[in-house]
């Protein structure tokens, strides 16, 4: 990101981001945010229409100001969702925006071996674009918070989005 690891954090606990990174369809509403990302915080988000329609509910976990926060999955779609979000200093300017995901489909084995190259790709496609938003966003966010967005664009390659293990204290 081509701004502070202090700036990035702190867009990720305004009031504003979490509507920013969800994607834009109908299919998806932020039901309920109680907390902000610090540990016990709450997210419900409806995801589906009519009788199709989920609930997603996370706990937040693991907040470590100004570095990262994770949260699990209470219930939906996944049997197991881990989601660990870390922001790493690259110099005064420019930082890392890694989100690690650990996962297990329902359905068990067969399932899994069925299913999750697909869903693999989808989350790659789905985290790439929250990325190219949540740098669009810092970027305009930031100097209307008194942060400076660096000037000079530092590509990274995106980390995996899903990975085999999330290190969060609990």
């Amino acid at each position: 990101m081509p701004a502070s690891a202090a700036a990035v954090f702190a867009w990720h606990e305004s009031p504003e981001a979490l509507p920013t990174l969800l994607p834009a369809s109908r299919f998806v509403q932020l039901e309920r945010r109680d907390g902000g990302v610090a540990d016990g915080a709450v997210v419900v988000i409806a995801v589906g229409v009519g009788a199709f329609r989920l609930r997603w509910v996370a706990r937040h976990f693991g907040y470590d100001a100004g570095r990262q926060f994770c949260d699990d999955q209470v219930r939906g779609p996944f049997r197991l969702w881990r989601h660990v979000h870390r922001v790493e200093p690259i110099g005064s300017d420019q930082s890392l925006l890694i989100d690690r995901i650990v996962y297990t489909l329902p359905g068990g084995r067969l399932a899994h071996r069925w299913l999750e190259p697909t869903c693999r790709r989808m989350l790659a496609r789905a985290f790439a674009e929250r990325h190219r938003l949540a740098r669009r966003a810092i970027m305009a966010w930031a100097p209307r918070h008194g942060r400076r967005p660096s000037i000079t664009e530092l590509r990274v390659p995106l980390p995996r989005p899903v990975g085999q293990e999330a290190s969060c204290r609990a």
